[in-house]
């Protein structure tokens, strides 16, 4: 339906409605609808069915066009473009909607699938290790083990990929959750989670949305948890660990007890505190604390005692804070954490434990800046002050806001009128939830100056986008191989990551992408201009018009200028590094710093030799030559 929105409606015909156009060779010209300016720098091409500001540096296609002139987003843009043409988009709404229900439950089913394999793993003898790990090193039961889940994947390079080719589980759903990992060289699959403890994250309702892996490694290099990588169904920043078992007990005690760790949420269930959750290995986001919302407006902070879990408290009282909860701390002893406390003393010393140590936010506030010695002077005690307001302000009762200042004022025998003083002086009246929810985001960092896109990551851009006319052959040829392409520039691994994701999701390879349309979803702004940009300065192509020859000829040359970009793009870290490594030789003084670096550009001189020949051989094969 959006092609057919798009081939109804001429871009120069929309454009009209908002700018003055005027003919410029096979292009229109107009002044840019985006900035103030007196000589013409828009300009659009009928052929391509696109625009280009020169001025702002933005570009895309007739729906983007509609995007940024009335601030809409892409399915809004859609749908005013095909009422604009008369084209009814009911029917084409349900089926997308019934055509992405069928395609979440096919990737639910492959997430259960791969749960019931790694919990099936765990209880058999290649996991013996990993289950005696957690019974007796961990101290859990099995119905606990049972409960939550727990699996194992053994230290096999191969032992998901040989049981999802038997069991006729979706290998290509595997690769896009990152269960299966694509080698970067050799073009194999080969498992992600190896030789690791698993935890499947399940979402509110219960359905597996990915994986926590924690190694049984003591190899000092490997990271000791690893998680699913982000997709649609897996943002950590939006699921809370334990969230589905604990929901209903938390709505029950009306208090949410937040943790640190997988392990911590289970042991302290398995104690019978099954009101307990934790974040999947980020800091509290806010959309975590919308969910806590819907069941709470208390939460227990119970996080480790030690300088970076005290951080993680402070920030996350100001976010739970603006979404109207409000925050406790219970601080443990020593460095225990509530698993190895429990473990230690029992559960009745640790139920004695938040009893005694619980504590409102603003104490737990007022202890950290004492301890950290801010308290002990005028100009760094009024920092801390002022912090402490800012996170008054972000409450919205006024009751509970006067409440807290009044306490605040005892507790530093301050008067009232001078913390109301302060809070107004930091802009923090608290008064709308704009202004809430602006405090509570931590300060922007000043952005580091971005490099600008070299030569070779634009004509790597430029063969890739170009291909797309002709066919699929470069597309496949970089799926196949995605893993050895890093980009520097942001914009364009964007632009390169984005393409072949499309490319690995259409169901007939025989077809071909849409380039135009593709760019437009790109969800990364610079991304698009980029693209859009380059998409603008190739020469108009008009494959309806060439025979099947001709189509053949401009693909394998554009197979052939992408593989050299290909080449330099693999070999240009190489020759940076050459680069530096000689920088390094001129300037060393001692004969044995200069002896050392000799050594070590002769080595690297026979790695980038090797490498060369290696691609070489592989383009050759590629070409058939």
């Amino acid at each position: 339906m959006i092609d057919e929105v798009r081939q109804s409606t001429d871009i120069v015909d929309v454009v009209s409605d908002y700018v003055r156009l005027h003919p410029s060779g096979r292009h229109f010209k107009a002044l840019s609808p985006f900035t103030q300016e007196k000589t013409p720098s828009f300009i659009v091409s009928p052929d391509k069915q696109i625009y280009k500001c020169f001025s702002s540096g933005k570009g895309g296609n007739v729906f983007t066009f509609v995007m940024e002139m009335e601030k809409v987003s892409f399915p809004e843009a859609v749908e005013m473009l095909a009422k604009r043409a008369g084209i009814d988009i009911g029917k084409y709404q349900q089926q997308k909607a019934k055509e992405k229900d069928k395609r979440e439950a096919s990737q639910f089913d492959t997430l259960r699938w791969a749960a019931k394999l790694f919990h099936g793993t765990l209880q058999s003898e290649a996991g013996s290790a990993a289950l005696a790990y957690l019974t007796g090193k961990r101290g859990l039961e099995p119905g606990t083990i049972r409960r939550f889940g727990l699996g194992f994947a053994p230290e096999s390079w191969d032992h998901l990929l040989h049981a999802a080719e038997r069991d006729g589980a979706p290998v290509e759903h595997l690769v896009s959750l990152g269960l299966l990992t694509r080698h970067p060289k050799r073009n194999t699959l080969y498992d992600t989670f190896r030789n690791r403890i698993i935890f499947p994250i399940l979402t509110v309702g219960g359905q597996v949305a990915g994986f926590g892996g924690r190694t049984l490694s003591n190899d000092a290099e490997t990271p000791k948890y690893i998680n699913s990588p982000e997709s649609a169904f897996f943002e950590k920043s939006k699921l809370l660990y334990g969230m589905h078992a604990a929901k209903n007990e938390i709505r029950r005690q009306e208090t949410a007890i937040l943790v640190e760790g997988y392990m911590d949420v289970i042991a302290m269930h398995q104690a019978g505190f099954t009101n307990t959750v934790a974040s999947c290995g980020t800091a509290l986001t806010r959309y975590q604390a919308k969910i806590l919302k819907r069941y709470t407006s208390r939460v227990l902070f119970l996080y480790d005692g030690d300088n970076a879990g005290k951080k993680s408290m402070l920030a996350g009282i100001d976010i739970l804070l603006s979404e109207g909860l409000t925050p406790w701390v219970v601080m443990l002893p020593g460095n225990e954490d509530p698993d190895s406390f429990i473990r230690n003393y029992g559960k009745e010393a640790f139920l004695g434990e938040l009893e005694s140590e619980k504590s409102s936010f603003q104490d737990f506030q007022l202890r950290c800046y004492q301890d950290a010695g801010w308290m002990e002077s005028p100009d760094t005690a009024s920092k801390a002050i002022s912090a402490m307001t800012r996170s008054i302000a972000l409450i919205a009762d006024p009751v509970q806001k006067e409440l807290y200042i009044d306490e605040l004022s005892k507790k530093l025998d301050l008067s009232r009128q001078t913390l109301r003083e302060v809070m107004a002086a930091s802009d923090t009246g608290g008064s709308t939830r704009e202004s809430r929810q602006r405090r509570s985001e931590p300060a922007p960092q000043p952005l580091a100056r971005q490099a600008p896109l070299s030569v070779t990551e634009r004509t790597f851009l430029e063969a890739l986008i170009e291909s797309t006319f002709y066919g699929n052959e470069v597309l496949d040829f970089a799926a196949s191989h995605e893993s050895m392409f890093h980009l520097e520039h942001p914009a364009a691994q964007t632009i390169f990551s984005h393409l072949v994701r499309r490319f690995r999701e259409m169901n007939d390879r025989d077809g071909h992408l849409d380039i135009n349309s593709e760019i437009s979803s790109i969800g990364m702004e610079d991304a698009s201009n980029l693209a859009f940009d380059i998409l603008f300065r190739l020469p108009v192509n008009e494959t309806t018009r060439l025979t099947p020859a001709e189509l053949e000829q401009h693909a394998r040359r554009c197979l052939s200028h992408f593989l050299v970009a290909v080449k330099a793009l693999v070999l240009e870290p190489l020759q940076k590094e050459k680069q530096k490594i000689i920088a390094q030789l001129q300037s060393a003084t001692s004969t044995h710093e200069q002896e050392r670096l000799s050594r070590e550009l002769l080595e690297h001189n026979k790695q980038f030799r090797a490498m060369e020949q290696e691609v070489d051989e592989s383009i050759r094969g590629i070409l058939g030559e």
